[in-house]
């Protein structure tokens, strides 16, 4: 064991004392990240999301100032990173045991990592030689007298304070979806063709389709005709996150918290400069589970689907008993106007937006109830026939069996 000089220990405990300080600005600021994500997300923080997950979060963003603070932020980031890696197998105590929520454990673990350096300030000759690991890099606090860790006040602890948040927000968000969110592939019985040409992919289609449906994700390939009413055109697949589709709601993530998270629309057209994933990122490499709702092959209704419910099983929801109270059905409203109105409506409306026609035939319950606003009850079906090369619909009324 070498042993430091007085100059070198006072290098280290002034360094040590910097390094409380970012610890301390990432529990203030990263309480507000966490904070945010579950008020968008409207779930409740109310459970421990454990150790290893929090312990993954505080890695993540302290390894994150390696990439901005030169030789000083890649000695940090090893070292703090480092030291929560090793918490992993040797907890300290504090951190052993359930918390009551997301918040508390980082606030704890915070405090741990603070009370960790003040415990090297109190000793810095008698831990001078002990090293930490992180992701291949070595490092040891006698490191710490060669250089000088930027206080509060200086732009580098801002700019490695900034990515730090941003790399925290990313993790919390990551697990936020991981656990709670599925991303679905809406399975067309018949293919989405949006026609054009060969030698243009339909990014202007779905640019415009993101603005009316903020959660999905499309991809894309080209389709020559078979012939017997077939289109050469461009097929469109499409996914959406959220809690997962069903008969009476796809199950989207909010708008708002859409509008925080997605860095752009298609690849290259920004939509929020301080997003934090680009939507192929989310879709494609956060690792979100995934899941398939049939469509059908006869268009979108209510009454098919993976998550069909018979209807002799479905029950009115408080939700259409409040609806009904407050005169906001759809029977009241055909009461009120007509059935003639409402289908006039609807049908002026589909011809005038071909994404308000898409999505009425993909998720027609939702997308009536949001455009008519009102309620459908839960016992009624729903049925969306779009007319095409391959499909005829009528709708004929109901027979009386009595007149034979």
């Amino acid at each position: 064991m070498s042993t430091p000089t007085q100059d070198q220990i006072q290098t280290v405990q002034s360094n040590l004392m910097n390094m409380i300080a970012f610890n301390d600005y990432i529990h203030s600021y990263g309480k507000d990240k966490i904070l945010n994500a579950y008020l968008l997300l409207t779930e409740p923080d109310q459970s421990d999301p454990g150790l290893t997950v929090v312990l993954n979060v505080m890695e993540g963003a302290f390894w994150a100032i390696g990439s901005e603070g030169g030789p000083i932020g890649n000695f940090a980031a090893s070292f703090l990173s480092g030291m929560l890696s090793y918490w992993a197998t040797d907890t300290p105590p504090d951190l052993n045991g359930a918390f009551a929520d997301y918040l508390s454990r980082f606030s704890t673990t915070c405090g741990e990592v603070g009370a960790q350096l003040a415990v090297y300030h109190s000793d810095v000759a008698g831990n001078w030689d002990t090293t930490f690991t992180y992701n291949g890099s070595q490092c040891s606090l006698s490191d710490l007298s060669t250089f000088n860790f930027p206080t509060e006040g200086d732009n580098l602890f801002t700019a490695m304070r900034n990515k730090a948040l941003f790399a925290l927000d990313q993790n919390v968000w990551t697990y936020m979806f991981v656990s709670l969110y599925v991303i679905t592939l809406w399975e067309q019985g018949m293919d989405l063709n949006v026609g054009g040409d060969k030698n243009t992919p339909p990014v202007d289609w779905v640019q415009s389709f993101y603005q009316h449906n903020p959660a999905y994700y499309c991809t894309w390939q080209w389709h020559d005709s078979s012939g017997c009413g077939d289109e050469s055109g461009w097929i469109i697949t499409e996914y959406n996150i959220g809690t997962g589709a069903g008969v009476f709601t796809d199950g989207s993530l909010n708008n708002d918290s859409c509008n925080y998270i997605f860095i752009d629309s298609t690849p290259g057209a920004p939509l929020n400069a301080n997003g934090l994933f680009t939507r192929q990122d989310v879709f494609t490499n956060l690792g979100i589970r995934q899941t398939t709702y049939d469509v059908g092959s006869a268009g979108a209704n209510s009454g098919n689907g993976s998550g069909m419910v018979p209807i002799k099983k479905r029950q009115l929801s408080i939700a259409y008993l409040r609806a009904m109270k407050e005169g906001k059905t759809l029977g009241k409203l055909i009461e009120k106007v007509g059935r003639s109105e409402v289908e006039k409506r609807i049908l002026e409306k589909a011809a005038s937006d071909p994404f308000f026609a898409h999505n009425l035939s993909m998720r027609p319950r939702p997308t009536l109830e949001k455009f008519l606003e009102v309620k459908i009850p839960e016992v009624l079906d729903v049925n969306i026939i779009v007319e095409n090369g391959r499909a005829f619909g009528m709708v004929i009324p109901k027979p009386n069996y009595l007149d034979f």
